[in-house]
């Protein structure tokens, strides 16, 4: 587990928070084997199987090729809540100027409310791109 610890008013306050569930989770969620995303970051199905068992860290690269393959933010790896980011990561340039027009019209729709991208609109967006990557 990664354990964050924030200080307020002499308080120490630990949060809990368990890299290894969240990669079982994004992995299963995109039905992805062990076998395949070990494949995929160039590691042996038994590598991933301790990192999601937080028996191992994956190192700083690996991490980012994790947050690129399941298009999620560093932030959101680490434990912190984050919108924003949106990987085109696998998705041919046809496919990434598609992403990209979605997105832009996302914001122009909400530019004529004066708001930015809600988490809902990057949750469809995120969905769209992991479609495509498959």
């Amino acid at each position: 587990y990664l354990g964050i610890i924030f200080q307020k008013r002499n308080l120490e306050v630990r949060q809990v928070y368990d890299l290894g569930a969240l990669i079982r989770s994004l992995r299963k969620e995109r039905k992805i084997t062990q076998k395949k995303l070990g494949e995929m970051l160039d590691v042996t199905e038994g590598t991933i199987s301790k990192y999601e068992a937080n028996t191992m860290t994956p190192p700083f690269e690996t991490l980012r090729s994790i947050a690129s393959i399941f298009n999620v933010s560093m932030d959101t790896l680490c434990g912190m809540k984050h919108q924003g980011t949106l990987s085109t990561h696998g998705l041919t340039e046809a496919q990434t100027e598609t992403v990209k027009a979605l997105v832009d019209a996302y914001r122009i729709k909400n530019a004529q409310t004066g708001r930015q991208l809600t988490q809902e609109q990057f949750a469809v967006l995120g969905k769209i791109t992991a479609e495509l990557t498959k």
